[in-house]
């Protein structure tokens, strides 16, 4: 213990700078430090350099004074590190300083200065998760062309909405035709029907262009009236079926579409139009319970696809 204090001893009063600390780190180890760092090629000069240590906070200020109290240089290190580590990185920029302003001062050829480990450059953010794609959504009115025993025009109006603008959407449509004529035995009758429909629909789209198959419930109105009749009356029923079609639009403005649209339709409960004929004889005739609709419109909304 003893020869190892007197080699201390010796190697701090070799070194070339005085250095002043508040603790921590200690003046002793940083002289220490230098004193490996730093030989004298000539004499020795007479009075030594002060450096000046102080911890403030999470840092290390560091000050180098010639012997006159002319400071030569000064610098503020980040001070979280432990005051051994602090210790070794003071004695690095003190010996660069003296090395520098004093010729008689070499660095040791055979030191190999450690860097001071720096933190791992912070990992690059996330790439931020893609926006969910918009909802699309429309409402659409158009002109229809019915075949159902007789070809009758009309007319349309819906709407259509798709959370994630293709993909799976909801359909909603109310549709009615002009009247038609039947045949109730000798006698005649007008009829129309007007439809409601709620239906699933899946979309696909590329640029401009959609297409929505779609299917669902259809309600339907039918309403009745005599035409040639002693006494015409009208009467109505209300009946449950089913519709299924496909729908074309091109979106060729950013709000707006043309669109086709072909769908079929069924009512299972068969519906008829009842006459009186001669002879106190009732007259039946069954409305029909299938057909197609054609239809050509606009829609206006927000596109499914960016444009």
């Amino acid at each position: 213990m003893i020869a190892v204090g007197v080699v201390l001893l010796l190697e701090v009063a070799t070194s070339p700078v005085q250095v002043v600390d508040d603790g921590c780190p200690s003046g002793a180890e940083v002289e220490l430090a230098l004193a490996s760092m730093l030989t004298f090629s000539g004499a020795s000069p007479a009075s030594r350099d002060v450096a000046k240590l102080a911890r403030r906070a999470d840092q290390l200020h560091i000050e180098l004074a010639d012997p006159d109290g002319v400071v030569i240089a000064e610098r503020t290190l980040e001070g979280s590190a432990s005051c051994a580590e602090l210790g070794r990185m003071a004695a690095i920029v003190i010996a660069s300083w003296e090395s520098d302003v004093h010729p008689e001062f070499v660095r040791k050829q055979a030191e190999i200065a450690r860097r001071v480990e720096r933190a791992p450059p912070p990992a690059p953010p996330a790439p931020a998760a893609p926006a969910p794609p918009a909802a699309a959504y429309d409402v659409a009115a158009g002109v229809t062309f019915g075949q159902a025993d007789t070809l009758a025009a009309g007319a349309s109006i819906g709407g259509a909405w798709f959370p994630r603008g293709v993909g799976l959407g909801l359909w909603v449509l109310g549709a009615g035709d002009t009247e038609r004529t039947i045949a109730v035995g000798t006698h005649e009758a007008r009829w129309r029907r007007w439809t409601a429909s709620l239906e699933l629909a899946r979309r696909w789209g590329r640029d401009a262009f959609v297409i929505d198959a779609h299917g669902g419930l259809m309600l339907g109105w039918l309403a009745t009236q005599g035409v040639d009749y002693a006494q015409n009356r009208s009467d109505s029923a209300v009946s449950l079926g089913g519709t299924a079609g496909i729908r074309m639009a091109w979106w060729t403005w950013r709000h707006a579409a043309v669109w086709v649209d072909l769908r079929g339709f069924y009512f299972p409960r068969p519906d008829s139009v009842y006459g009186s004929g001669a002879a106190a004889t009732v007259d039946e005739t069954p409305v029909p319970s299938w057909g197609g609709i054609a239809s050509l419109g606009v829609a206006l909304g927000r596109a499914p696809l960016s444009r």
